[in-house]
């Protein structure tokens, strides 16, 4: 019995365990991004975070990585107005 190619668009199977952890990760380094100046690094990390969280099967993961590319524009306008 052969089967055709795997397809690369299938969901992929990873356990759920940790993802309410990373989503609070992810929330936390957006909230750095936009308050403590550390947009160029903490943005990045926090989506990534988030991005991880919803491939885990976290419903509030492409939430929450939306949330911190916002805060991390917001906070690189803010760092680039005060200087």
């Amino acid at each position: 019995m052969t089967s055709g190619p795997a397809d690369p668009f299938a969901p992929v199977e990873a356990s759920p365990r940790g993802a309410g952890l990373l989503v609070a990760v992810a929330a936390v380094l957006g909230v750095a991004a936009l308050l403590a100046g550390l947009a160029p690094v903490a943005g990045p990390v926090g989506m990534l975070v988030g991005l991880v969280a919803h491939v885990k099967g976290h419903r509030l993961g492409m939430p929450v990585t939306v949330a911190v590319g916002l805060l991390m524009i917001v906070g690189m306008t803010i760092t680039l107005y005060l200087r």
